[in-house]
């Protein structure tokens, strides 16, 4: 491999350091880190995803300079009808790296049989990925990505193809009552609000709902019970009464939410990653600082629920609690340009484009 470059799969903790070393530095408080346990659980294989999970790491001599996770999935190849290697977890200082990892990728994926390169997802797309291709000078937030300006032109300039072009968003809180009693019972609906002590029983409500609301989306592929609960590992911590939604029809059947959380993000970047008691313990003492900022994880509605303003009515209601706590920016993660029914979500409220993304596709020589 060309330019001193190597890339090695990590197989003792020294490696995993390494990984978890070069996805620390914030670029000047723009990048927040995953979670670090997270990325351990890869490591250990103690995570729900079907496949195994590799972790990779370039170097350059002994110095680690890039880094990337590789896995398969069944469900995503159905849902694309291709059969990929996903990559995810980037981490690179320029396109030499970018190189020498997307050569290592594309040698993993013929040993498995797979025509693609798709990524970067951490672990499929409907969980969290994407390239910023805009907004490069806006920070990054929990749950979406963020990366250097020349990143899509290396990946471009190696054949990859953007797919599902979409766009994270920011908004500023809207203090107003939210959606009146009157208003509620013309839609047919109330809304529940989920309770710290009530999270296991709204996250069991949740699944369905989520698995149906999003079930036409073409990045989407339905959620098993353990990633659902590995996607909400320390939710516990940043939830605020009024945060989490589910709204019910006039038969108590759950038809839409929303989910936002406080956002941790600075917590993150000084941690590393890191969310120990010691970062608990942070969340809890600078809670008031903390509530200034919030971020939409998700919201959605049944297909027979969609297009009769719920999901709007769903908002108006978060707008208000979050404003009652204090909160004055929300931001979300991506939302497919495709998808202008949640769109207006945000326009409708203020909300302008934060950063433009985009996945990346590569078709492989047989």
């Amino acid at each position: 491999m060309g330019s001193g470059l190597r890339v090695e799969q990590v197989a003792d903790e020294a490696g995993l350091d390494a990984f978890l070393r070069l996805g620390h530095d914030t670029h000047g408080g723009l990048a927040v880190p995953l979670p670090e346990r997270t990325v351990r659980s890869w490591f250990r294989g103690w995570h729900p995803h079907p496949h195994p999970i590799t972790l990779l790491v370039a170097r350059r001599g002994d110095e680690p300079v890039g880094r990337a996770v590789v896995h398969r999935d069944d469900r995503l190849d159905a849902r694309l009808g291709t059969r990929a290697l996903v990559f995810g977890a980037l981490v690179a200082p320029d396109a030499s790296v970018v190189d020498a990892l997307v050569d290592e990728f594309a040698v993993r994926a013929a040993s498995t049989g797979a025509t693609e390169l798709f990524g970067p997802a951490q672990l499929l797309p409907n969980q969290s990925g994407g390239v910023i291709t805009g907004g490069f000078e806006e920070r990054g937030f929990l749950d979406s990505a963020w990366n250097p300006s020349w990143l899509p032109d290396a990946l471009e300039a190696r054949g990859f193809e953007r797919w599902y072009e979409a766009d994270t968003w920011i908004v500023e809180v809207v203090d107003d009552d939210g959606p009146t009693e009157a208003e509620l019972d013309r839609a047919g609906i109330r809304i529940d609000e989920v309770t710290r002590f009530g999270l296991g029983r709204g996250l069991r409500t949740l699944l369905p709902l989520l698995n149906d609301s999003f079930a036409l989306l073409p990045t989407f592929t339905p959620y098993t019970r353990a990633e659902l609960r590995a996607q909400t590992d320390g939710l516990w911590w940043l939830h605020e009464e009024g945060l989490f939604l589910i709204a019910r029809d006039e038969q108590e059947e759950p038809v839409a939410f929303v989910l936002a959380v406080l956002d941790p993000s600075r917590v993150l970047q000084r941690s590393g990653g890191r969310l120990g008691l010691r970062e608990r313990w942070e969340l809890i003492a600078r809670r008031g600082a903390l509530r200034r900022e919030a971020v939409l994880i998700m919201q959605g509605a049944r297909p027979h629920a969609q297009g009769k303003g719920i999901v709007t009515l769903l908002t108006r209601r978060l707008h208000a609690n979050l404003a009652e706590l204090g909160c004055t920016t929300l931001r979300s993660t991506l939302v497919g340009r495709m998808n202008p029914g949640s769109v207006r979500q945000f326009t409708r409220f203020g909300g302008r484009p934060l950063h433009a993304t985009a996945y990346y596709r590569k078709a492989l020589e047989r």
